[in-house]
């Protein structure tokens, strides 16, 4: 009895923790094109900011406020989760092209706590160009893999 409560409690166990830890997304909208397509799924390790390096897609939270709800992308109350790349980590330059809505002269440092954060595509991305440096605190999980 034992044996198979066991052999049953297991994987599920392991489910669990997997779903916790991995999640497999779609991306809406056109903001990361060319490396990622709208529509395209990805597969989103949820370590926070434990695996990043300047260059990741990223998968974030941004602030309440900062980004327009999508139809239906979010339940109402709940900021829409962004993909982005990083640009900046706290001790590199802050990108040129923040500097503005981050407060910050060219030339600076991103500050400890803090990342800069762009998309692919500029012309349809909302990203630290408008945000400024958002906190680290705010990057969910680090994109693993993309599929077609």
């Amino acid at each position: 009895m034992y044996v198979i409560l066991a052999a049953v409690a297991g994987p599920l166990l392991l489910l669990v923790l997997l779903r916790r830890c991995l999640s497999r997304l779609r991306i809406d909208g056109p903001s990361m094109m060319p490396a990622l397509r709208d529509g395209q799924r990805v597969l989103v390790l949820r370590s926070g900011a434990a695996r990043l390096r300047t260059g990741r897609i990223v998968l974030v939270a941004p602030p309440e406020g900062l980004v327009p709800p999508r139809r239906g992308a979010a339940p109402a109350g709940r900021p829409p989760l962004v993909v982005k790349r990083v640009a900046a980590l706290a001790g590199e330059p802050v990108p040129p092209e923040v500097c503005a809505a981050a407060g910050v002269p060219e030339g600076a440092l991103v500050p400890p706590g803090r990342v800069a954060l762009l998309g692919d595509n500029p012309a349809f991305s909302t990203d630290s160009r408008f945000w400024g440096l958002l906190p680290v605190s705010s990057v969910v999980g680090v994109v693993l893999d993309r599929a077609g």
